[in-house]
């Protein structure tokens, strides 16, 4: 979520995004690598637009008072980051989410395919090989 959010305020302001740092493992911190964070933010950049859409048609549904809430964003990454945090927002007026992170929030509502890489299209043998009916006698 860092990625996402240093690429849409370098955006909004003009500029290149900064590498961030994640958590290691048994604490501490490393740099996110820039093929890692590249991928990420040209995947994001890509469905930001449908993925405010569809974070917006669920607002309403969430809270009526997030829902009129005007939400000011630089760029349509920053909108989709402003719908989600409004999303969260009203989730977490809700039993047992009071500590729902936006990052949980988005990766519950996209069935964990937030980031993901696309899926590739199938391709299916649409030939049909000539058969010889059988028939019973």
């Amino acid at each position: 979520m860092a990625v996402l959010v240093l690429a849409a305020q370098a955006a909004a302001a003009g500029r290149a995004a900064a590498r961030p740092y994640a958590a290691a493992p048994g604490g501490g911190r490393r740099r996110v690598p820039a093929s890692t964070a590249r991928s990420w933010r040209s995947r994001f950049a890509a469905r930001a637009g449908v993925l405010r859409e569809q974070l917006a048609g669920l607002l309403p549904r969430v809270s009526q008072e997030e829902a009129a809430r005007p939400l000011a964003a630089g760029s349509a990454e920053g909108g989709c980051l402003a719908v989600l945090e409004a999303v969260t927002r009203g989730l977490r007026g809700r039993p047992r989410m009071a500590g729902l992170a936006p990052h949980e929030a988005a990766a519950h509502l996209s069935g964990a395919m937030w980031l993901a890489p696309a899926v590739p299209s199938l391709r299916f043998n649409t030939t049909v090989l000539p058969a010889v009916a059988v028939l019973p006698s």
